[in-house]
């Protein structure tokens, strides 16, 4: 190259034509792939025989910067709490509780305002998600580079590397930048972190077609993809921010959070309780001013009321079923980063699933063998190909060079040991051996073999044919029409021939390698078609690999699209036909990505599994980002569920946990508002019929104390009810709790509110008997509205049993009937001991709109409150 002067541009290459041979980023090569070695050569101004000049590397890294990802300054904690702060249920909260414990309900209060702490705290921790996905890009970078500078090979960092560097490239290595193969030697990469594709692919030194999609490309090996076999090299396009890795790093920052339906739910309990709250301040302080009560006495009873009125127990109920689901979840290997992701796992109607790992055990077996009388069934026949296939295979002779087998290798071996064959083999018996090449989609080895020469060949099917069989002929008509039937198979499949000394060549079998399906998978998609739930497999592999995935799936290989159709859908186009699609082959990340942007724009609940770095952009997009326990650092980071088995039947599970704890929060809901209108309508009735002072601040706290414990622990864990698999996904626009559900809460409440009353009103007795009678009548009335109300669907007698509510609800009214025995709780409640008329009448309060739920979800089948 020529040398550098000094009258040369600041932060240019020195010209060796009129054109500056180093452009801006923006001119880099937008199409590399497509380009032959020579031209993309000579564009980058370099000789791959000799590589870059160090001064010349410094210019260049000194126009394009560091090969890592842009460093992004990450949100201040103080802003992230403010905006958490500031949200309305949190503020209606925070004013409730320092109202709480400025009027001397020191305990309400106190409970309230440190309910926020976890509130708060867990939406700040989630903010912090898009800067650690960053931060596993830049950690999963290569360390270091192996390049040729100033005609030698060198290590250097791999930040170092720039545009137009020659890497080096070997089995066990990660590409450290985009990468333009221009030599290969057996190169094989796996590509699968970008891809999906989860069979590594032999690289190429020729040009792809211009409009090739990502998983197209087989002359390029991009930034953190790695090799797995073969050694080569190639000319460095891309670095840092320019790279595809880093391409979908920039679609992992522009990730938002929607509220989840059960936070919209909370929200509108919000509201509708505020507009409560401000009704009891007009009606009690309005009673006070018409009775003549001092002013400041009339604002502290309407604040009283009003504080009263909002319920500090959903934020507890909602952390309590979320953070035991998360527990339940984490028995059955679900890790769970999110704790909202559960509940909004119970209205997901959309999977956008990927196929490696997750519909399949993530590891290549071997599918089948076949010769031409068909396939080969018989344990004795298939351990004779099986041997001759691994003897054939070049990694398999050295396995003490440090060379990794790759994944067909490891594959026949498995097969061979299971057939009780040996794949032990002695290196002094080879003789040569040639792996596979661009000239040469075949490894061949020669070796002897019981004191016979052998050569083996194996690879590309056709190639191996042709060359055992010549280029006509009867045989060589079959083995070809064989091949192309099996080509439909799905499998990846690869023909043997064999060659032993003085005979001629013959072609031996067909072996199909394939990543066979998880066995628990149909009964899967079984299940999710039964629950209303659409399945989308996208994949990087062939479209007839897919099909065939998808059908043995269950998932139907109907609506296969490739990823080039996707990307020239319009969006019209892709909300019209995603209701149909059930596969996407060849799929890019973008891609992916648009299918959950085009569902969420249709109002659609999406989940999204995903292990690899492409599947970021899509994961960051999705209601519910699945990621599998066996993938990267990315995807994890970017996800709300990590599946430690990676199995999609995990996921199912999930999916009816969520279904379950949605369930249980609405019963949960339900009890705690009946229980509220019960309590807060006794005190406004009697308070208008003049009563003073109905019930007493501890026998408010003894009755909150079971509802605090009622619903934040024993709802959670009711089981599943008997459909929760065979209904659609609940609608997030659909309230938990709809004006008619709200109607039947209010009637129930109502009743225990006026039947307490009328026990008041109508007892022969002293003052403080008659209140502690109405006050048993509302203890006992929660403990069976609390078992009562396990389901607001189904009679309560083809529930399972909880055990738990059951011990609670018992508990509570045994308590409740020994306070007036204890001498210090007695003085302490004002209680008096009760007869047994007056348990008959607690008793028939309790009972009678338990008794009428019972019968009308019997009879009926319809949604009752007791």
């Amino acid at each position: 190259m020529t040398a550098p002067t000094d009258t040369q541009p600041s932060g240019r290459l020195p010209l060796a034509t009129a054109q500056p041979l180093e452009p801006d980023p923006a001119e880099l090569p937008t199409s590399p792939f497509a380009m032959t070695v020579a031209a993309l050569a000579g564009r980058l101004d370099v000789d791959p025989a000799v590589g870059l000049t160090t001064a010349e590397a410094a210019r260049r890294r000194a126009v394009h910067g560091p090969n890592a990802l842009e460093e992004i300054r990450p949100p201040s904690v103080l802003g992230m709490l403010v905006r958490s702060a500031t949200e309305p249920f949190v503020l209606l909260l925070l004013a409730a509780g320092l109202g709480a414990v400025l009027l001397g309900e020191v305990r309400d209060g106190l409970l309230v305002l440190f309910g926020l702490i976890p509130i708060v705290g867990a939406d700040v921790a989630t903010a912090f998600r898009g800067e650690r996905a960053l931060q596993a890009l830049r950690s999963a970078s290569a360390p270091a580079a192996r390049v040729r500078r100033d005609g030698s090979a060198v290590e250097i960092p791999a930040a170092e590397v720039v545009p137009g560097d020659i890497v080096l490239l070997r089995a066990g290595d990660v590409a450290p930048a985009d990468v333009r193969v221009c030599d290969s030697v057996g190169l094989v990469v796996d590509r699968s972190m970008l891809t999906g594709e989860s069979i590594p692919e032999p690289a190429s030194t020729q040009p792809d077609p211009p409009g090739a999609t990502l998983g197209d490309r087989r002359s390029m090996v991009e930034a953190n993809t790695s090799v797995v076999a073969g050694h080569g090299s190639g000319i460095v396009t891309a670095v840092g921010s320019r790279t595809e890795v880093a391409r979908i790093a920039g679609a992992v920052t522009t990730k938002t959070h929607l509220r989840s339906p059960l936070q919209r739910e909370l929200d509108r309990l919000v509201r509708i309780l505020l507009v409560v709250a401000i009704g009891l301040i007009a009606i009690t302080s309005g009673l006070g001013f018409v009775r003549g009560n001092p002013v400041g006495a009339n604002l502290i009873a309407g604040i009283s009321a009003a504080i009263a009125a909002i319920p500090e127990e959903p934020p507890v109920l909602l952390a309590v079923v979320l953070g035991l689901g998360a527990y339940r979840l984490l028995r059955r290997g679900v890790l769970v980063r999110r704790l909202n992701a559960e509940e909004i796992l119970g209205a997901v109607d959309l999977i956008v699933t990927d196929k490696t790992g997750t519909l399949t055990r993530n590891r290549l077996e071997v599918a089948w063998i076949a010769d031409l009388a068909g396939r080969i069934v018989d344990p004795a026949r298939r351990l004779e190909p099986l041997t001759m296939a691994i003897r054939a295979e070049v990694d398999a002779w050295t396995p003490d060079a440090a060379v990794t087998a790759n994944s067909f290798t490891q594959a026949l071996a498995r097969a061979v040991r299971a057939e009780e064959g040996s794949v032990e083999l002695r290196r002094e018996d080879l003789i040569s051996a040639d792996g596979v090449a661009d000239d040469r989609p075949y490894s061949r080895t020669t070796a002897v073999r019981d004191r016979t020469t052998e050569t083996l060949t194996l690879g590309a099917p056709e190639a191996v044919a042709d060359r055992a069989l010549g280029s006509e002929g009867a045989e060589r008509t079959a083995w070809h029409a064989l091949i192309e039937g099996a080509a439909a198979s799905g499998a990846r499949v690869v023909g043997l021939a064999r060659q032993l000394d003085g005979e001629p060549a013959s072609m031996e079998a067909l072996i199909a390698f394939a990543d066979p399906l998880r066995p628990e998978i149909a009964e899967a998609t079984g299940a999710a078609r039964a629950a209303g739930i659409q399945v989308v497999l996208v994949t990087g592999d062939h479209p007839t690999t897919a099909r065939a995935i998808a059908t043995s799936a269950g998932i139907g290989g109907d609506g296969v699209v490739t990823g080039a159709e996707l990307d020239r859908w319009a969006a019209g186009t892709l909300a019209d036909r995603l209701g149909d699609l059930t596969v996407v082959a060849r799929a890019t990340p973008d891609g992916k990505r648009r299918i959950v942007e085009a569902a969420r724009a249709a109002g659609r609940v999406v989940a999204v599994t995903g292990d690899g770095v492409n599947d970021a952009p899509a994961l960051h997009g999705a209601d519910v980002a699945v990621a599998m326990g066996s993938g990267t650092a990315v995807a994890k980071e970017a996800s709300d569920l990590v599946l430690g088995d990676d199995s999609f039947a995990t996921l199912i599970f999930g999916i009816r946990e969520g279904r379950r704890i949605v369930d249980n929060v609405q019963k949960g809901l339900v009890f705690l508002v009946s229980t509220h209108v019960a309590l807060l309508g006794f005190l406004l009735i009697a308070t208008i019929a003049g009563i003073g002072q109905p019930l007493l601040p501890i026998q408010i706290l003894w009755l909150e104390l079971f509802i605090d414990l009622a619903a934040s622990v024993a709802f959670e864990r009711e089981p599943d009810e008997p459909d929760v698999m065979r209904r659609p996904p609940r609608s997030t626009h659909r309230p938990l709790l709809t004006s008619e559900l709200l109607a039947r809460i209010a009637l129930a409440g109502a009743f225990s509110s006026v039947a307490a009353l009328w026990l008041v009103e109508t007892h022969d007795g002293s003052a403080d008997h008659a209140r502690w009678l109405a006050y048993t009548a509302l203890v006992c009335g929660q403990a069976v509205r609390a078992y009562a109300n396990r389901s607001i669907r189904e009679p309560v007698h083809r529930l399972g049993r909880n055990g738990f509510l059951l011990a609670a609800c018992i508990v509570t009214v045994v308590i409740q009937a020994v306070i007036p025995l204890i001498p210090p709780l007695r003085d302490a409640f004002r209680a008096t001991p009760l007869d047994l008329v007056d348990w008959a009448l607690v008793a028939a309060v309790a009972l009678v709109p338990a008794v009428l739920a019972e019968a009308i979800r019997t009879v009926r089948r319809t949604i009752w409150v007791a």
